[in-house]
């Protein structure tokens, strides 16, 4: 059963399991779960794909459920008036906020701008929770830019490094990416009204941090989206 975080007769917001393919791909044909199907057999509705997830990834999915509001809602996707927020363990010390706005190539080969930024949240000795807010939706955006400064997302097995990776496995029981979408934030097109949406760190991630502060004894301060 998927987590259904809203609905309303024009939008439906789930919480993506990790490992799970937002919709159908032609790169993984042989696969038949999708997240678009489970939702579409769990409400007995059509979907509508508006954004998604890298199938590691885990989170909020936004679907429509009619075609003019997706259409209005997608004029305003990379705009201020939608917010995406994700948390993630990287590689590495991070004191100060900051963010990556170096173009990233499309399937093409053409670059496109690319906008992360990034605060930490949590320090530990070779890595660092932080909070990251998007602003341009490329393909693995987030783990490309910090692949690029060789401060790979943990648990990444196509952009990271293997030996890090396999050291968070061992030690700390890190079994895939670290990464998870934690906030959307948008004006309902129709509506017009602002929806909030939070989604609490899932629990095996939850467990790494709790791996993590207990080897630096130290008493993990609950956030409230955690």
């Amino acid at each position: 059963m998927i987590e259904i975080l809203y609905q309303d007769e024009y939008f439906v917001i789930v919480n993506k399991p990790s490992g799970m393919l937002v919709h159908p791909s032609r790169e993984a044909r042989q696969i038949k779960i999708s997240l678009l199907k489970e939702v579409r057999d769990q409400i007995n509705k059509f979907l509508y794909p508006i954004h998604r997830l890298d199938r590691p990834t885990s989170g909020i999915v936004l679907f429509g459920l009619a075609p003019e509001p997706i259409k209005q809602l997608q004029e305003i996707w990379h705009t201020n008036k939608v917010r995406k927020k994700y948390i993630t363990l990287v590689r590495g010390n991070f004191s100060d906020e900051g963010e990556h706005t170096f173009a990233l190539k499309d399937q093409n080969k053409v670059p496109k701008e690319a906008h992360t930024k990034y605060s930490p949240l949590i320090g530990y000795s070779q890595s660092t929770l932080l909070d990251i807010e998007i602003f341009t939706g490329r393909r693995h955006q987030i783990r490309r830019h910090f692949s690029r400064t060789v401060q790979h997302v943990l648990g990444d097995r196509k952009y990271g490094k293997k030996k890090y990776n396999d050291h968070y496995l061992l030690k700390y029981g890190l079994e895939r990416l670290f990464l998870h979408a934690y906030y959307l934030e948008f004006e309902h097109p129709i509506t017009k009204k602002s929806i909030s949406i939070t989604c609490p760190l899932p629990d095996d991630l939850q467990n790494v941090l709790n791996n993590l502060n207990k080897e630096a004894n130290q008493i993990y301060k609950e956030l409230p989206y955690l």
